[in-house]
């Protein structure tokens, strides 16, 4: 696999990053989370910042409990970036080079729906309804831009291209509700990363209304958390917050002193982030909230792969999915006491990248999903009683 990375973004202010590293008398590293995208681009990035050397203390990790994670699907030249359910039965999986896929049967077997083929990458899905699904991605060829695209029948046809910003490389989206929706964009402008909110449904453009979200640049994470009642936590260079679906940020430091990624909130109160590193070292931490992130706890957990993903059921139960497809190392942690102490739920030996979970009767049905290095597309699947 021939990666060719263009450009490189360094999303931080080296300024700050060497008054730190004087304050501290510690040397910079330049530090790398992860290449966007995974297959090569004209304009493909390095996620990275210069941060000071720190060698933190390792946490030990737990014995491992080892729930009973299955193998349910293995998809040949499908990166899957993102992953939704509207049933215990019915979910659906996006990827890289355009593609969208679908189960009927609780993931047992997946269909491809939907492939555009490059130069599309989606690295979104969120359903409003059954039948009501949007996708959200960029298309990069010598120009670029931000889109998204709807179904309104389950997935069998979709919409064109829906143009947001054309400076912007549109992540996830994500809807609360009927009305009120939310796109994160990796790059942005001169002003800063940009994001997309709406009010009214998101089924055109001019439904959508362009916001800078973070000056400082730097999302390193694909997932952000979006409440019910819009309160949205994002992270990476900077922890931002919106308390109204993303109209207006307010940013400060990074929870971990190099960089976070995903953000996870299970309400104003319980909150997890994670992140990590593969150079120099292939590295993944998380740390934990129990006050709506007024303060956070040291690193509860530093593995051996970088975190990409957080779901948790309740403020004591929950998961921590990541890796590195570079060196085909990652897996699942879980934590039965909100994240204090982790323990290895099951290695996957790919980068998982997307979690889900539908409610059943008694219990939930939960699934994981990433890729390797041979660009092989992973779904694991978990029922808790």
């Amino acid at each position: 696999m021939n990666l060719r990375y263009a450009s490189t973004i360094l999303l931080s202010t080296l300024a700050v990053s060497l008054a730190l590293a004087a304050q501290d008398s510690l040397p910079l590293a330049h530090h790398i989370s992860a290449n966007v995208p995974v297959q090569p681009s004209p304009s493909a990035r390095a996620l990275s910042a210069e941060r000071p050397l720190v060698s933190a203390p390792k946490r030990l990790l737990v014995s491992p409990s080892g729930h009973d994670w299955q193998l349910q699907a293995t998809l040949p030249g499908t990166i899957i970036h993102d992953m939704t359910f509207t049933s215990p039965s019915v979910g659906y999986a996006v990827a890289e080079g355009g593609q969208v896929w679908k189960t009927t049967n609780g993931g047992q077997a997946w269909s491809e729906v939907f492939n555009l083929g490059y130069p599309y990458y989606f690295y979104g899905v969120s359903a409003l309804t059954a039948d009501d699904i949007v996708v959200s991605g960029f298309y990069d060829s010598s120009t670029f831009y931000s889109l998204i695209r709807w179904s309104q029948d389950g997935g069998t046809t979709w919409s064109d291209d829906i143009v947001l910003p054309t400076t912007g490389w549109a992540q996830r989206v994500r809807f609360p509700n009927s009305n009120d929706g939310l796109i994160m964009d990796l790059v942005g402008d001169s002003a800063g990363n940009l994001a997309q909110y709406t009010t009214d449904g998101g089924a055109t453009a001019s439904n959508w209304t362009n916001v800078v979200d973070n000056t400082d640049g730097g999302w390193f994470g694909l997932q952000f958390s979006e409440l019910a009642n819009l309160h949205t936590r994002a992270s990476g260079i900077n922890f931002c917050s919106s308390g109204n679906n993303g109209e207006k940020w307010s940013c400060g430091p990074s929870v971990d002193s190099v960089f976070d990624g995903p953000v996870f909130f299970l309400n104003d109160t319980d909150g997890w982030v994670g992140g990590g590193e593969i150079s120099p070292n292939v590295e993944g931490w998380a740390h934990v909230t129990i006050n709506g992130g007024k303060t956070w706890s040291a690193r509860t957990l530093d593995g051996p792969w970088p975190i990409r993903e957080i779901l948790f059921l309740t403020p004591k139960v929950g998961w921590a999915a990541g890796g590195n497809l570079y060196t085909n190392v990652g897996g699942i942690y879980f934590s039965a006491n909100g994240g204090q102490t982790w323990s290895v739920d099951v290695t996957t030996n790919a980068e998982m990248d997307a979690c889900a979970e539908q409610p059943l009767s008694s219990g939930y049905r939960i699934w994981c999903a990433g890729y390797d290095g041979s660009l092989a597309g992973y779904i694991y699947s978990l029922e808790l009683k």
